[in-house]
């Protein structure tokens, strides 16, 4: 059986706040000896003007079967494993170049949203059976989190591709909590190796299965 490809990619940090755990992820994950699957992890810059272009370009030089990509929510008590991604760029914030789009698409002339291609339930699943809070979460919200998983989806559809696309939000780490000032110093955390367990979970459930299995959610 040929390989799974799987692109995984993870956030530089934030210029509003000192770290972002995904960096840390993409080093445990390229250490992680995965059998039958090809890791080509990436790191993503803070700057809404380059997330389609870094999609574009390496969906065309690895073709993928899995695209999974983390980001930092903080305030996650669980890792949230994304269900949809809507076509709007509309950011609380601005990026670490000082862009800050209001209610703009990520494509022009575009389908509103798309729902993940990945089996979402059985990777959440598989999370919980290895002791890790976790849940399927409804909306990657409007940040860059939801752009970089909206354009995997839609450059996939696109191109024609047969790579399943998804994303994932990971809590603050305890020691960013640790050293943060009020009122992030209440933040819910999780430990890097819960964090990493989390994403060997959904790399390998990802490549292991086409489909995914039909439970109710514990939650909205």
């Amino acid at each position: 059986m040929a390989a799974k490809r799987v692109v995984l990619t993870g956030y530089e940090p934030w210029s509003h706040a000192s770290e972002n755990p995904t960096l840390e992820l993409l080093d445990r994950a390229r250490e992680r000896n995965f059998a039958d699957i090809e890791l080509i992890a990436l790191r993503v810059p803070v700057d809404s003007t380059q997330i389609v272009p870094l999609v574009d370009e390496a969906l065309d030089t690895h073709r993928p079967d899995i695209w999974i990509s983390l980001g930092l929510f903080p305030g996650s008590p669980v890792v949230a494993v994304e269900r949809t991604a809507a076509n709007v760029k509309d950011f609380p914030v601005p990026d670490n170049v000082e862009a800050q789009p209001i209610d703009e698409p990520v494509f022009a002339d575009a389908p509103f949203a798309y729902r993940s291609t990945l089996p979402i339930k059985a990777m959440v699943a598989e999370m919980n059976a290895r002791a890790i809070p976790a849940k399927v979460s409804n909306s990657a919200s409007t940040y860059l989190c939801n752009q970089i998983m909206y354009a995997a989806l839609h450059l996939a559809q696109e191109k024609a591709l047969a790579t399943r696309a998804g994303f994932i939000h990971v809590p603050c780490s305890p020691g960013y909590v640790a050293r943060a000032a009020y009122p992030e110093h209440e933040l819910p955390s999780m430990s890097l190796d819960l964090m990493a367990e989390a994403v060997d979970a959904a790399i390998t459930t990802a490549a292991g299965r086409e489909d995914d299995i039909a439970v109710p959610p514990k939650g909205y």
